[in-house]
């Protein structure tokens, strides 16, 4: 073979042993082996075009297809189901840019399209951190077997697990209710570990999901009295490594959003170095401006299972459809709810 057919397979070895893939026969990984080398060249697209400091590359997504993704119901877009991978058996690490009050990191699981169920979850266990500085390790598998509006791995909306936490007047605990990446059949188990009283859709608009995310910029009208960590839906960046993420609009388009994550910071980022044009000279770009998000795949995607994305542009629709569970005491609420129509 050509030198760079025979790097291209020295790569695909290497990935195999990483990501410990395995596959039933000689056709399906000549397959996989071929779906491999169009990843390599999306990344390759995405790193010549982006505009921030991403880095883009070989992943645990790299022999994957659109045939491996969920359907979402009703949108026809789709969420990501990881592939073999096993909760950990200690603690993640954080992200160095995640607030304290932010729990650990747990992955979906394989074929198992959950975000929806993680990051509303986690967004209830921030703010009961946040309210009551009690931390929380709720359960993503009650939310899952309990849907009340019938979501489950096949994909759902954060709404549907508020609902699903509202009806059944709170949440259990991962220890008493432990997540196994598929749907099951649901249980009343033990007393509740946390409660919420309602959810609400917030403005999609960046100004204010910063308003919402830090107590120090003031208090305009719409601001809760407290940071707030809620779910968004936007397009994941599955070649993503490290650095500020500002992909083209055209690699990352607001308008076929298909994944759910949590908005848990922000911050300034470092400076690069960028040609001008018909020049030989180089300028220092200003420190850009990111939001840190909290993904649902993982450690060992991204950094750390988080990802960095440029604030300011809406880049990759992330203001779209911003929704929050809201908890104003420890009690569960007195009335019964209904799915949205």
């Amino acid at each position: 073979p050509c030198p760079f057919q025979a790097e291209l397979t020295r790569m695909f070895k290497d990935f195999m042993i990483q990501f410990n893939r395995t596959y039933r026969s000689p056709a399906e990984q000549r397959r996989r082996f071929g779906i491999f080398t169009q990843s390599l060249l999306v990344a390759r697209r995405l790193q010549e075009t982006e505009l921030g400091t991403g880095q883009y590359g070989v992943t645990r997504f790299s022999d994957w297809t659109g045939g491996d993704w969920c359907p979402l119901p009703q949108w026809g877009i789709g969420v990501i189901a990881e592939a073999g991978e096993s909760a950990p058996s200690c603690p993640a690490a954080q992200h160095p840019l995640a607030p304290r009050w932010v729990s650990l990191l747990s992955p979906q699981g394989k074929k198992c399209g959950s975000c929806w169920a993680f990051a509303a979850v986690a967004n209830i266990e921030s703010l009961w951190n946040i309210h009551f500085h009690q931390p929380r390790n709720l359960s993503v598998q009650e939310v899952l077997d309990c849907s009340w509006c019938g979501a489950g791995c096949k994909g759902g909306y954060v709404w549907d697990a508020f609902t699903t936490v509202l009806q059944r007047r709170g949440l259990t605990s991962e220890d008493a209710y432990p997540y196994t990446g598929r749907k099951e059949t649901c249980h009343n188990l033990s007393e509740p570990a946390a409660y919420i009283q309602g959810f609400q859709t917030l403005p999609g608009d960046e100004k204010e999901a910063l308003w919402l995310l830090s107590p120090s910029h003031g208090d305009p009208p719409t601001k809760p009295p407290h940071p707030t960590h809620f779910p968004l839906y936007f397009v994941p960046p599955q070649y993503y490594k490290k650095g500020i993420s500002q992909p083209l609009v055209k690699s990352c388009s607001p308008d076929h959003v298909d994944h759910v994550v949590l908005l848990v910071g922000y911050g300034h980022g470092e400076s690069t170095l960028r040609p001008l044009c018909l020049s030989l000279q180089l300028i220092t770009a200003k420190k850009r401006r990111y939001w840190v998000i909290k993904n649902s795949w993982g450690e060992g995607w991204g950094e750390k299972g988080y990802y960095r994305l440029y604030r300011g542009r809406n880049a990759c629709g992330i203001t779209m459809f911003p929704i929050t569970a809201t908890v104003t005491r420890v009690g569960a609420p007195g009335h019964e709810v209904h799915c949205p129509t």
